[in-house]
């Protein structure tokens, strides 16, 4: 039986994925395969219900085998702040060297709702700044009275301790 022409571009998405230094944009992704972005998502949804591990986040997907995204040491902070007060709620954790790895709420009708950021410095913050503003997007957590959490990541526990504190003393952190 032969592969058809879709199943071998989604092989080839998946190998283009697995092989990749940094995310794929959907566009680009569309432009090599020459065809629309939506058939894009089209394959990267199948992909994803055969439980490859792709993953959609602001800069575009990623091939991200469980338990590898960020960096070693993890936390989890509850945050809140207003859509204009966002550039400064990511500078803060940026500075001090840890980076965002997600977004996430607890909303009443659907659970959680996980939003992958993969923010690790200024220039990923600005990019995903631009592609908000260009999307005319909103906070996820508007949906949850601005209320979310953040899985932030760093190499030693002491990034985390002294981003947490900057969240806080800057009233981000919601305790």
């Amino acid at each position: 039986m032969s592969v058809s022409k879709a199943e071998q571009r989604r092989g080839s998405i998946l190998e283009d994925l697995m092989q990749a230094d940094a995310a794929i944009s959907g566009a680009s992704l569309a432009k090599k395969y020459d065809v629309s972005r939506q058939i894009i998502v089209s394959d990267i949804s199948i992909l994803k219900s055969r439980k490859h591990e792709v993953v959609s986040t602001s800069k575009g997907y990623v091939y991200q085998p469980a338990g590898e995204k960020g960096r070693p040491v993890k936390r989890v902070v509850a945050c809140r702040h207003t859509f204009s007060q966002m550039e400064e709620e990511l500078s803060l954790i940026l500075d001090n060297g840890a980076m965002i790895d997600d977004v996430s709420i607890d909303h009443p009708v659907y659970g959680e709702l996980v939003g992958e950021l993969m923010i690790e410095d200024a220039g990923d913050m600005h990019a995903f700044l631009k592609l908000m503003d260009s999307n005319k997007s909103k906070m996820l957590a508007e949906l949850t009275d601005n209320i979310h959490l953040h899985t932030i990541s760093a190499h030693t526990e002491k990034i985390l301790d002294n981003a947490v504190e900057d969240l806080r003393r800057h009233g981000f952190l919601l305790e």
